[in-house]
């Protein structure tokens, strides 16, 4: 267990044409957040050892985590619909290393590339590719690289979805660099070419595919003399299967202290090249050569940049901006622009949200996906929220308006679309003129009419203090009011205080009734609206019900593959003996080692037996020689 140690976790920065996102990582968990949104839209809440993932379209992004339980996962984040996860391998995590994921979803297929080293060689990595066909996972193993820190290799993908593999294994005195491509049309592998031979220990490496296919690679190599040299080549046509690599003659950039990342984009036609080596170095080649933009000491956060536009993406290392949220460092030298972030909502506006987000959408029906979802751009929209807008107004008063917004969409044809029409609208219009004319008449103590010679009936209206002069019992008029179904028969002059003292009470006892009403039919409304958010929310569980049943027979159907539970324990035993394949290779190895070391000593030991014999050859012809003579 000594041999785990865990991964150093960057954030990722995911950004699609105009669209972002972020990808916060740590050793707890991951959290996404969209744009410069300060609430999560998805959270993992389990130890992670490593994660990646990739934005494809406006709210879309994909991801694959390996967690330290060993469950290697891919989780599909569609914008409007709820995320859906499924389980890849289960790989071993006790006596292995992970590191350096790769994601690529293309359409229905569905590629992942990761590198792993077990503690008994820890300087030999394994590269494994799986990658879902549209029916089932598949996994190719890519061949070894020995790097005694990091797994030197990188994949791109050029305009007819084709994979480049670029690899780079350490010799001793030299580095060779790998070379193998994955027809996507045909789903298969080439073999791996041996393209160049790099003098000296390379560093790192970064490599990427431009918009006219051509394949570019950087690396950083350590010289006899201990500098640091920044080199290049790049091959013309990525297609062309029999197209060479041409290095650069001379070095792009020498440092004296030691590199620690690479990282390279291109942009609008402009290769950036970013060197870490305790001072972040920014260069640009926009086709006249390399010149530095800027040097200064290292202040940014590591960060990866997975940029993905309509012609090519770029996976690769990057350094966070110091003082814009979520945003890469030195983004304005690359032409970038940041949206001003939003601020914090309100205590009403977040009620009003969660009010919004606790009624889900009604999703149309879709055929079932298979068990391990990609992205289908031709079957989702970029906005899809069929739900429509319930909106209902009441005016008690003339000045007094109450509006119910229960769901607030985010769309630009919200402004287009005419409100519901009101079943009750004529009769309540009726009911607020009676009861605003009844207020006004409220004032109006007391109505009366005379009739005039020539003159048709003109209207005087009477104070409560004024005195009403007495008029024959023949010229009087039965009183008008303003609303023609209401005739009050006046009485005699003798108590016009208490006439109109009984006039009030009657209008004040038909406002109490209307209010009455008025009351009664808002509570009828609200029931009513009760009811139909009931049956809205009870449809909705239907529909949930649906779909999980939908997904429990898609899981439970004949497609995939049964969970066997033998799998584990093949699995461990096809590792144990490709281990052991190795471990033979390299004790053999060690063995022919030992046999040319037995065969040198056993000729040293003939050479220097026939040397001694002939000194005691040599001394004994000289005694006899001497003997004869005297």
């Amino acid at each position: 267990m000594a041999f785990l140690s865990r991964n150093t976790l960057s954030p990722l920065l995911l950004t699609c044409q105009n669209e972002s996102s972020y990808l916060h990582i740590d050793s707890q968990g991951c959290s996404l957040f969209f744009d410069n949104s300060h609430e999560p839209s998805y959270r993992i809440q389990e130890p992670l050892l490593l994660a990646h993932g990739i934005m494809t379209n406006s709210k879309t992004v994909h991801l694959v985590v390996l967690k330290s339980s060993g469950d290697l996962c891919y989780t599909l984040i569609p914008g409007t619909g709820t995320p859906q996860t499924t389980l890849i391998a289960k790989l071993d995590v006790r006596g292995t290393r992970y590191r350096r994921l790769f994601l690529f979803p293309q359409g229905k297929i569905i590629h992942i590339f990761y590198a792993s080293t077990h503690q008994s060689i820890p300087e030999l990595w394994r590269i494994e590719h799986r990658f879902w066909n549209g029916a089932s996972w598949k996994s190719t193993h890519m061949g070894e690289v020995v790097h005694p820190r990091e797994p030197l290799y990188h994949v791109n993908l050029d305009n007819q979805g084709n994979l480049h593999l670029c690899t780079i294994t350490f010799q001793g005195r030299h580095s060779l660099l790998f070379t193998n491509r994955f027809n996507g049309t045909f789903h298969l592998w080439g073999s791996p070419t041996e393209t160049l031979k790099i003098p000296g220990e390379v560093v790192d490496m970064a490599a990427l595919m431009t918009t006219d296919n051509v394949h570019h690679l950087f690396w950083v190599v350590k010289t006899p003399t201990g500098q640091f040299e920044v080199r290049s080549a790049q091959q013309i046509d990525a297609h062309v299967l029999s197209s060479t690599w041409n290095p650069s003659i001379a070095p792009i950039k020498t440092f004296n202290s030691p590199c620690k990342k690479i990282g390279a984009l291109e942009i609008g036609g402009v290769l950036w090249l970013l060197v870490n080596t305790g001072e972040e170095v920014l260069m640009q080649n926009d086709g006249k050569g390399w010149k530095m933009l800027t040097s200064q000491t290292s202040l940014h956060q590591p960060l990866k940049w997975i940029h993905r536009d309509r012609k090519y993406f770029h996976q690769t290392y990057w350094l966070a901006d110091k003082t814009v949220r979520h945003a890469p460092a030195y983004y304005r030298e690359l032409g970038f622009t940041v949206k001003i972030q939003t601020p914090v909502p309100s205590s009403r506006q977040s009620f009003l949200n969660q009010t919004s987000a606790s009624i889900p959408p009604i999703a149309p029906h879709t055929p079932t996906p298979p068990p391990v979802p990609a992205y289908y751009p031709e079957q989702s929209s970029p906005r899809c929220d069929p739900l429509p807008v319930v909106s209902i107004s009441e005016n008690i008063g003339p000045e007094i308006p109450a509006q119910i917004n229960l769901r607030e969409l985010n769309s630009p044809d919200l402004l287009n679309k005419a409100p519901i029409p009101n079943l009750n609208e004529s009769a309540e219009a009726a009911e607020k003129t009676e009861v605003t004319e009844e207020l006004k008449e409220s004032e109006v103590t007391e109505l009366t009419v005379t009739p005039g010679i020539d003159d048709p009936l003109k209207k005087t209206l009477v104070p409560e203090d004024s005195e009403v002069p007495s008029v024959p019992d023949a010229l009087k008029v039965p009183e008008v009011s303003r609303r023609p179904e209401e005739i009050k028969e006046t009485q005699g002059p003798e108590n016009p205080k208490e006439e109109a003292l009984q006039s009030m009470s009657i209008k004040e006892n038909e406002q109490l009734q209307s209010l009455i009403k008025t009351v009664a039919h808002l509570e009828q409304e609200n029931t009513l609206l009760n009811h139909a958010i009931h049956n809205m929310l009870s449809k909705f569980d239907q529909i949930l019900e649906v779909i999980s049943e939908n997904t429990l027979q898609a899981k439970q159907g004949p497609d995939p593959a049964p969970i066997d539970e033998l799998e584990p324990v093949k699995e461990a035993m096809a590792n144990l003996e490709k281990e052991t394949q190795s471990l033979s290779q390299v004790l053999r190895v060690i063995l022919d080692k030992q046999e040319e070391s037995d065969s040198s000593l056993e000729k040293l030991e003939t050479q220097i037996s026939q040397i001694q014999s002939e000194k005691v050859d040599a001394k004994v012809k000289g005694g006899f020689w001497n003997k004869w003579i005297t």
